[in-house]
């Protein structure tokens, strides 16, 4: 292959007056010969570039983009499977130019890892749409307006990421909304801190796997999987949450096992019968609780409401304000381990 490539460069143009055809499919021809060759190719900021969104405008398919210690103030949109990183140990922080932009857009493509970076504001820190087998791993996303991580019409793996403080009335941590026909997602290893509206949120989702999570101090809601989603919770903590630690609602289907849900609040502006649980299983949805451990909650520790059915297994409820288990016209029954075939 390389032999014909010098070939078409040294061949002379044949018709006079013409551009030299050869010569340019060539170059061509060259510049596509790392992915060819199945070699990565490595584009560094501010080195190579001096921005990233330069360095993601130039890169091939598949390229990793390094980046150096510093603050970059900048909306990124990246549109082809590439990977962004920090340089090792490196402190690379993206900030938003404004609130009304995510900073991190993934749009319309798939094979995307973002790892390493520290990102600050916008209307979402990394917004992932209609892409799939994409990686947002070892970030810290920091007082986002919307949601620090969104996932809409795609997948993705988050893994290990810190998502911190996003922002009163509507901010979530991780928020993963309508894909249900994409593959599955996971939610793993976060921390997912002080976020206004609710720590780690889904609705409309195929399967997710929202597991090992440390979920502390969200408003509203610690764990809430919602609308018709489907997902395995499987042992996070989930601290001080205001209002719900772990919510399956609207004709949701979980399976919830090994999580400890300790010292849910309630919300001082909410007369709710939700408000203050420790897990609540509502709306015609159905769920499997095992070897979870429900303590110090300020209503209920289980509340199974509006025609829903739970599964119990050696759950562990202690120091709830009202009852242990609170069960409306609802079914509960005694259920398997999380090992069994669900």
């Amino acid at each position: 292959m390389i032999g014909g490539i010098f070939d078409a460069l040294a061949r002379p143009n044949r018709i006079a007056g013409l551009p030299l055809f050869a010569p340019l499919c060539a170059l061509l021809l060259l510049a596509q010969l790392p992915s060819a060759l199945g070699m990565v190719v490595t584009l560094r900021v501010p080195e190579d570039y001096e921005s990233i969104a330069a360095a993601i405008a130039d890169a091939p398919d598949h390229a990793v983009i390094e980046i150096a210690a510093g603050a970059y103030r900048e909306a990124l949109i990246i549109g082809r499977p590439l990977t962004l990183r920090a340089l090792e140990r490196a402190q690379v922080t993206l900030v938003a130019p404004s609130d009304d932009r995510s900073v991190v857009a993934i749009r319309d493509t798939d094979a995307v890892s973002i790892e390493g970076l520290t990102i600050v504001g916008g209307e979402y820190g990394i917004f992932v749409t209609n892409s799939r087998a994409i990686k947002i791993q070892g970030n810290t996303v920091l007082g986002s307006r919307l949601a620090g991580i969104k996932v809409r019409l795609g997948a993705a793996d988050i893994l290990n990421n810190s998502v911190i403080n996003a922002q009163a009335p509507y901010g979530f941590g991780i928020h993963v909304t309508n894909t249900m026909q994409w593959p599955e997602s996971r939610v793993t290893g976060n921390i997912v801190f002080g976020n206004a509206h609710g720590g780690i949120y889904t609705n409309m989702t195929s399967m997710i796997h929202i597991n090992d999570n440390i979920v502390r101090q969200n408003g509203e809601y610690g764990i809430a999987v919602t609308e018709m989603s489907h997902a395995d919770v499987l042992g996070n903590t989930v601290a001080g949450t205001t209002g719900i630690g772990i919510n399956v609602l609207d004709m949701s289907m979980a399976l919830v096992c090994d999580n400890l849900v300790i010292d849910t609040v309630s919300d001082i502006d909410s007369q709710s019968i939700r408000n203050g649980n420790g897990i609540t299983v509502d709306y015609h949805s159905e769920a499997f609780l095992s070897g979870n451990t429900i303590a110090g909650s300020a209503l209920n520790g289980l509340s199974v409401l509006y025609g829903s059915y739970a599964y119990l297994h050696e759950n562990q409820i202690s120091d709830s304000m009202e009852q242990s288990v609170y069960v409306d016209e609802s079914v509960v029954e005694e259920g398997a381990g999380c090992e069994a075939d669900h």
